[in-house]
């Protein structure tokens, strides 16, 4: 995308509204609406601020962080404190913050809505600008929906006398986002998008980010059908896993990469990423912290669990893999002889290491390959490695040259990919259809996913036959393909697997793998959990405050803030009124 010297004054700009009251909607830096909105350059430079909520904030910290693939390193984070139910009503942050932030950016796609058409240009032209912008709204909504449920339906710029409203229903916003999105896709071009046109919206994209609210709102069938015509009738398709999260995989540096249906382009000085740091710093705790539930979750290359796990949490007759060493002996056992994406996904022993001191013996010297994670209570000195909270450390958008750097990630966010459009398919399509699956259609879904990286194919008779359910092994796909890639919140909530999965204690390695390779329990006054992992915070079980109650956990409570102002908001089930 060419940006002008003009967007770039837009943009920053833009940028000033948002942490302000989202209900508040004048703005002495906006364009003036009386003379901007003449041609189409004018259009064109109005688009990239509606584009810059396709940031890292929204498409991993939000919807990621608050879950339980990753961990937010700051135990006293809001982020840390929801997936541990220990966040209150009065928290400002995330609640207030992505709240104020969502509406910020709904208010710009509105403001681009509202006079648009005011352009001297052909109605077909400037509907494909409308367009674009009418689905990254449509985004803002699906997180805010899937947060906190029924929100404010705000669908054009209103006066501050107007903005004391009561809550929209959500199955009612959600109604409004499916004509929005069809009207958007009827719009757009078929044809992705090339040269000083990159990182803009197509058809496919208005219509995957409608199949992702589909799905998430439990319309199976429209989320089945979009998906489904999407994979027979699009340009795109499936490219290399591992490049997918670097930036030598982008799509404006490899055009093999047809994989990237929506995502966030990488521009210099503009919109750049902290991801190489929070995921692998040498000089501080890692921010992202992959959890031991997510290692767990990871099949061997037969397609047998390496362990029950959750996923089979305390069920009988299920056949775990003779390739896995179970209990494990040492750091390297968690990674032999899994599905290939572990290690595309995670850094493994014999990696090339980004993160300095690892936790070898020698405390003060950097690594340039990685052999164990590094725990500061253990190394003495929390300045000269990366030290982990869980002893694993995501490669996912990982740069060995850019960790630790003040610069930014220089490589795109993949905000829907076609992989998610085939798990799409598969999920709705076994909803749809009383939770069964034919083989044929895990081949044209699951399968393709699986054969990309020569992983073992799912087969019905073998799931069967190793006691493995194919609602649960579904959901597993979903979570490793995806893992860390900002979906898992939303997949939690939409499985109602919240009592399962959050509220747990956060653990790292086995205690006997922590004894056998780094000598000692990094967190020796917490304990083990009932699996033996090294606890670094403990859960109710434990004793801790960790913990997910069900009757209101499923939904954020509304800011206290903007409860305060507007008293027509409202409350969610079981928070402080």
């Amino acid at each position: 995308m060419k940006y002008s010297k003009y967007f770039l004054i837009i943009a920053l700009f833009g940028i000033v509204t948002s942490c302000s009251d989202f209900l508040d909607r004048t703005n002495p830096n906006e364009p003036d609406n009386v003379t901007f909105w003449v041609n189409e350059d004018q259009l064109k430079n109005a688009l990239p601020p509606c584009y810059e909520a396709l940031q890292k904030d929204y498409l991993v910290n939000w919807s990621e962080s608050t879950a339980e693939t990753v961990m937010w390193g700051n135990i006293t984070s809001g982020l840390s404190k929801v997936s541990g139910g220990k966040h209150s009503y009065t928290d400002g942050f995330p609640f207030t913050t992505y709240w104020t932030g969502a509406y910020s950016y709904i208010y710009r796609c509105n403001n681009f809505l509202d006079n648009y058409n005011k352009a001297q240009v052909a109605q077909n032209k400037k509907d494909v600008y409308a367009a674009e912008v009418k689905t990254i709204r449509a985004l803002m909504y699906f997180y805010l929906t899937t947060f906190w449920g029924d929100v404010p339906w705000v669908g054009e710029v209103i006066q501050p006398e107007d903005a004391y409203i009561e809550r929209t229903p959500r199955e009612k916003v959600i109604d409004q986002l499916v004509e929005d999105l069809k009207w958007a896709a009827e719009r757009m071009p078929e044809e992705r998008y090339t040269g000083d046109k990159l990182g803009r919206l197509d058809r496919w994209g208005a219509l995957a980010i409608l199949a992702r609210i589909a799905l998430q709102n439990e319309r199976w069938e429209l989320a089945a059908k979009t998906s489904e015509y999407i994979i027979e009738n699009s340009p795109y398709g499936l490219y290399e896993y591992e490049k997918l999260f670097h930036h030598e995989g982008d799509v404006e540096n490899d055009p093999k990469n047809i994989e990237a249906i929506v995502y966030s382009l990488f521009v210099p000085e503009i919109r750049t990423q902290s991801l190489p740091n929070e995921t692998c710093s040498p000089t501080d705790y890692i921010r992202l912290n992959p959890t031991k539930s997510l290692v767990d979750a990871y099949l061997c290359t037969d397609g047998k669990p390496a362990k029950t796990g959750l996923e089979y949490y305390k069920k009988t007759g299920v056949q775990t893999s003779s390739l896995y060493k179970s209990p494990e002996e040492h750091y390297v056992d968690y990674f032999q002889n899994r599905d290939p994406r572990m290690k595309m996904t995670l850094y493994a022993p014999g990696d090339k290491w980004p993160g300095g001191d690892d936790g070898d013996p020698d405390t003060d010297k950097a690594n340039e390959i990685f052999n164990l994670p590094r725990f500061a209570s253990l190394q003495d000195n929390n300045r000269v490695g990366a030290n982990s909270r869980t002893g694993f450390y995501l490669k996912k958008y990982n740069d060995i040259d850019l960790a630790g750097s003040s610069v930014g990630g220089h490589g795109n966010l993949n905000v829907i990919r076609f992989a998610e459009i085939l798990l799409i398919y598969a999920e709705a399509t076994f909803e749809l259809q009383g939770k069964k699956l034919t083989q044929t259609q895990i081949d044209y879904s699951i399968n393709r996913l699986r054969d990309r990286v020569n992983m073992h194919r799912m087969n019905l008779d073998e799931l069967s036959a190793w006691g493995m359910d194919l609602e649960t092994e579904l959901r597993r796909e979903r979570r490793i393909e995806l893992a860390g890639e900002g979906t898992r919140y939303a997949d939690v909530m939409r499985w109602r697997e919240g009592e399962l999965r959050f509220g747990r204690a956060i653990t790292g390695p086995s205690l006997k793998v922590c004894m056998n390779d780094l000598g000692a329990n990094p967190y020796p006054d917490t304990g083990v959990d009932e699996f033996g992992d090294v606890i670094y915070e403990k859960s109710t079980a434990e004793g801790g405050a960790r913990y997910f109650d069900a009757t209101k956990h499923y939904l954020w409570p509304v800011p206290n803030p903007e409860r305060q102002k507007n008293p027509l908001l409202g409350q969610n089930p079981g928070w402080e009124k």
